[in-house]
């Protein structure tokens, strides 16, 4: 039986090493999180536990990545053609009816996240709430407070390697608490809808210290529930175990969760091997930086990274493991890929994570039958067509028609298999997974393409993503995004193809494309959104910009004409404004004014992202509900994606990684003249720590994992540097290391070595290269979490 004090996951004992300033960034809340919005979160990449409420009672929202409505509506016999020959003649009332089967949400039964049950701790007595703390190191939840006087401590946790909630209730309430599952908290319409599409009322069964819930749906997915109240040794605390499975699991969900509840286990056990997954995840990479508030933002959003995806899993949708409570989700809860999954999974590359991506490549690879189908029906040929709105099998959600009829959805999903390889080097992950996705998702748009009668190529009739609202009007001409990520998609073959020493018919296309294909489209040397089309307003979406970021296909390092084109493109940007952008769009204009070298700009996106875009616990909520005067949406719906757009663009502030060169420091703003980060991944493989002092480059380490020849822009100001081969320890002793010069540092690796950079002559110290935190700023510590007073 376990002890009365259960001490595992004190904070004492949270972290060893290089990170053990995690603490000052745990999120606090200080009153209970009366809503859902504002709550706790806890989650293993399979099921999920939002805790909220004030002991009146205490409620853990439910959820599970498999628990979905996957029945679809057919699109029709409409083809691509039929559209665009409805659009050049004029017709467009037609058109408008063709484009109806695309419009937000058929009617019946549709592809959406089904809400999950609550489970809830009622206190009885009234309870008093001291605080509550959210440890980023233990991914543990530490609530203390009291009853009539009689001291109450709760701790939690989502287990790392079991579909369980584990709660310790300490104190008076141990005894006393009434424990229930249940679902009779969705709204009326939520529960109309699912009567409607023959959905039955789950089965529950309630004993003082045990209970289940369990639901069958209509296509035969079981989800099950049950938990499990065993008291300690001294009478007063007690442990509850919740397990939540379903026929993903297990054939018998009920069965497999009523044994997982009824383990024998103590917290303080549980704790121990949770906790270690934790800490290996954290020790991969970190970084310090002087701003205390977005150095908190960025570890509470790799903490939810973490939470959020897992191998072996599902990806992350739209809310994540933590799907609106009481209520069918907002779009869905969707996989949305004209940009919320990509964003979602931005930060996994530089954050030393790419494991993280297994469930993204594993799941939508899945559906390249499916997607190859739908192309052919579509657009009569062959290739990706995936549209964008869609369940985990690829099942089709029908949002704006000018986003589920785009040609790019699949082409930019692509981005990240690329990205995966140039990440990784792994040459098995580029033939198996990464090239065939690839060709076919250019080949969807070398067939698309039409030549003018200068042979000239061009992409007839598409649109950009989310401009123009989904009307006909939206239709356009050489979208520049589309541009971009045909450029993109051509160059990772050729790319591809030299590597691994291939020819082919598609390497030869993907050649013509490159050298046919149409320019840019431009107007006084801006980036318009499509042939004739400038960015008449402000827009939430940048796809205009895609060439920028992600794809960098239009970078600094080309011609002067083309820097002026970004220079002018962000100031396009700036005169428009930010009234009808929503919370996402900030973090991703953050990453292309750094991709810029805007440094300021990308604090700034940031800053404001951070100001009014989020609730306490960093949740993003897409709109300006307190009307900062940032946007016109006022609304307020829980999305993931922007905050891990958010800590990916603070660690592109600090290094950047493409066209084959690692680029250090390149787009902090003027107010940062000290950083640090360890363990960032560049592409090539090489994993890289760096410290700012000063606004000097101290040092750059380097471990090289596939033995690739290193290309470093010269951080020291242009100055000559040495470069010493890393042994275990230190460095090994040279009396006279290489010398290296010029604007590219350029060095040989081999696999599994370590190099150290640094200006010639000033060798660091080996306590100048051991991690540093920067002094908090007070009132930024414990920054996040539920405050007595509003801190931003």
């Amino acid at each position: 039986m376990a002890s009365a004090k259960p001490s595992g996951c004190d904070h004492a004992n949270a972290f060893i090493g290089p990170l053990d300033f995690l603490g000052r960034h745990d999120l606090i809340w200080e009153v209970p999180p009366a809503r859902w919005l504002e709550g706790i979160p806890l989650a293993n990449g399979d099921i999920g536990a939002l805790m909220w409420g004030d002991g009146s009672p205490l409620r853990f929202t439910l959820d599970k990545y498999d628990a979905w409505e996957c029945r679809e509506k057919s699109f029709g016999d409409e083809t691509y053609q039929d559209l665009r020959r409805m659009i050049e003649e004029g017709r467009n009332k037609e058109a408008e009816e063709l484009l109806y089967v695309y419009r937000i949400y058929a009617e019946g039964p549709h592809p959406t996240r089904l809400p999950m049950p609550r489970f809830e701790i009622d206190f009885v007595r009234p309870f008093i709430w001291e605080s509550g703390r959210l440890r980023l190191a233990d991914a543990t939840v530490d609530i203390t407070g009291s009853m009539d006087g009689d001291p109450v401590r709760l701790q939690a946790l989502v287990h790392a390697n079991a579909n369980a909630l584990l709660i310790h209730l300490d104190g008076a309430a141990a005894k006393e608490a009434r424990l229930r599952v249940g679902w009779d908290h969705l709204s009326d319409d939520a529960k109309e809808k699912l009567r409607d599409w023959d959905y039955p009322e789950p089965v529950v069964t309630a004993e003082a210290d045990s209970g289940t819930w369990y639901l069958e749906t209509p296509a035969g997915y079981e989800v099950a529930v049950a938990w499990a109240r065993t008291f300690l040794d001294d009478g007063r605390g007690c442990l509850i175990r919740l397990a939540l499975q379903s026929t993903a699991d297990a054939p018998e969900p009920l069965e497999a969760a009523k044994r997982l509840s009824r383990v024998r286990t103590n917290f303080d056990g549980a704790c121990g091997e949770h906790r270690a997954w934790w800490h290996a995840y954290w020790k991969r990479s970190h970084l310090t930086i002087p701003d205390t508030r977005l150095e908190a933002l960025y570890y509470a959003e790799m903490y939810k990274l973490g939470c959020s995806s897992r191998p072996g899993k599902m990806p992350i949708t739209l809310q994540g493991l933590w799907t609106l409570d009481g209520d069918l989700p907002p779009w869905s809860g969707e996989y949305g890929l004209d940009m919320n999954v990509q964003q979602a999974y931005w930060p996994i590359y530089t954050g030393n994570r790419l494991e993280l991506g297994e469930p993204l490549y594993r799941v939508f690879s899945a559906c390249i039958p499916r997607w190859r189908e739908q192309c052919r029906q579509f657009f009569g040929f062959d290739g990706l067509w995936s549209g964008c709105c869609m369940g985990p099998g690829g099942e089709r959600l029908f949002g704006y028609s000018g986003i589920e009829l785009w040609p790019g959805n699949a082409a930019w999903l692509a981005h990240h298999y690329w990205l995966h390889y140039l990440y990784s080097q792994d040459e098995d992950f580029l033939v198996d997974q990464a090239l065939p996705f690839i060709e076919l998702a250019f080949l969807a748009y070398a067939n698309l393409l039409e030549s003018d009668e200068d042979g000239v190529l061009h992409v007839p009739l598409s649109t950009s993503p989310e401009w123009g609202e989904g009307s006909v009007d939206a239709f356009c001409r050489d979208p520049n995004c589309d541009l971009a990520l045909i450029r993109f998609l051509a160059r990772a073959i050729v790319q591809a193809y030299q590597t691994l020493g291939r020819q082919g018919p598609i390497g030869e296309r993907a050649n013509e494309v490159l050298d046919k294909l149409t320019d840019y489209m431009r107007d006084d040397n801006r980036l318009l959104v499509s042939a004739g089309t400038p960015l008449s307003h402000s827009h939430r979406h940048h796809s205009h910009l895609m060439a920028i970021h992600p794809l960098g296909t239009l970078t600094l390092d080309g011609s002067e004409g083309e820097r002026d084109l970004i220079r002018r493109s962000l100031h396009d940007i700036r005169k428009k404004g930010t009234g009808e952008w929503t919370g996402w769009s900030y973090p991703w204009m953050s990453l292309i004014a750094s991709r810029a070298g805007l440094g300021n700009m990308a604090w700034q996106m940031l800053d404001v992202y951070a100001n009014g875009y989020i609730t306490p616990n960093t949740f993003h909520i897409n709109g300006d509900p307190r009307i900062f005067g940032l946007s016109l949406f006022e609304y307020e719906p829980m999305t993931l994606e922007a905050g891990f757009g958010a800590a990916a663009a603070i660690m592109e502030m600090l290094i950047q990684s493409y066209n084959g060169c690692i680029r250090l420091f390149p787009s902090i703003p003027d107010r940062w003249h000290y950083a640090h980060f360890a363990g960032l991944r560049a592409e090539g493989a090489f994993v890289v720590s760096a410290r700012l002092a000063a606004d000097e480059v101290l040092f750059v380490r380097v471990r090289s994992e596939a033995g690739k020849i290193c290309r470093l822009k010269n951080p020291f100001q242009g100055g000559p540097a040495e470069l010493v081969r890393v042994a275990p320890g230190f460095e090994q002793a040279v009396e006279k290391p290489p010398r290296l010069a010029g604007e590219v540092l350029e060095f040989e690796t081999e696999t599994g070595a370590e190099y150290l950079v640094y200006a010639e002559g000033r060798r660091p110290a080996a306590n100048e290269m051991e991690p540093q935190p920067f002094p908090a700023e007070e009132r930024f510590v414990n920054f996040y979490g539920k405050k007595r007073f509003s801190r931003f």
